[in-house]
Formats: C-alpha cells, sequence, structure tokens
C-alpha cells in the first residue's frame, strides 16, 4: 500500500473510531497537498457543541514528527474560522494506538516548521479524553497543564 492510500486509510479508521465515540466526524477529502491554498484539516469531529480540528499522522516507530509551516497555519486558520480547537492526531503503528496533541504543545523548528515533541506526546490525549472534554467533564487546561 502506497503511504498516501496509507494515510487516507488511516484517516478514514480514526473518523470510525470518532463516530462509534458519539461524534459528527467529517473527513475531508480535499485536504493534502493538492489543497495547500484551502484551509481544510484532515477531519472535523463535533461533540455536544464541541468543535476538533484535526491534522492525522502516523508513524510505524515512535520518534519525532515534523509538520510544514503551511499545515499548521492552515489547520489555525480553521480553528480561528470555526471556533474549533486544533490537534493532532498521530497513531504508532508498533503501540495501536491514537494520540491526541493540543496544536500548543507542537514546538516550532529552527526551520519554521513544528514538531511534535516526546514533551508533547507525554502530554497527549486519549481519544476518553475528548469525549470528557465535550461532557464538560474535564476541560482541557486540566490535561495541558499536567
Amino acid at each position: 500500500m502506497s503511504e498516501k492510500r496509507a494515510g487516507f486509510s488511516r484517516e478514514r479508521e480514526l473518523a470510525r473510531l470518532l463516530w462509534k465515540k458519539g461524534f459528527a466526524v467529517i473527513r475531508a477529502p480535499a485536504s493534502g497537498a493538492k489543497a495547500k491554498r484551502v484551509n481544510y484539516p484532515d477531519i472535523v469531529a463535533l461533540r455536544k457543541g464541541s468543535i476538533f480540528v484535526i491534522e492525522v499522522k502516523t508513524r510505524g516507530k515512535v520518534k519525532p514528527i515534523y509538520i510544514d509551516e503551511w499545515k499548521i497555519e492552515r489547520l489555525l486558520e480553521f480553528c480561528r474560522r470555526s471556533l474549533g480547537r486544533g490537534y493532532i492526531a498521530v497513531k504508532y503503528i508498533e503501540w495501536n494506538k491514537w494520540f491526541f496533541i493540543p496544536i500548543e504543545l507542537l514546538e516550532k523548528t529552527p526551520g519554521g516548521n513544528y514538531k511534535v515533541s516526546s514533551e508533547a506526546l507525554e502530554k497527549a490525549l486519549t481519544i476518553e479524553d475528548l469525549v470528557n472534554i465535550s461532557d464538560g467533564v474535564k476541560p482541557l487546561s486540566s490535561y495541558i497543564s499536567k
């Protein structure tokens, strides 16, 4: 399976998982390189008035993930317009688990891009945390201030 096709497969997998957890989910089929000038995230998930704007990344092994500056700018613009919260959803195949990193935990690199650092990964949320945030059980600030 090509890397691009595998990425689409992971986006669909996450969309189905979020749907099963009670989210209304839209996967943007126009996301990616052909939509550089358009502000589409990979997934938008809504639940009880909460808006989660998600860029999806997958890796085989646990190592830092670098994200182009334009992708983060695109995500932030969509968040601004929708009043949503931005996340990088990461699935490491070797762990078979999804991590949701709030966009404000990303580290800016000297080259201008962004990095999902090990520190950010330690503060990552689970899908259950997203459910708790949307239910009002626990605010996002209580997760990222750990």
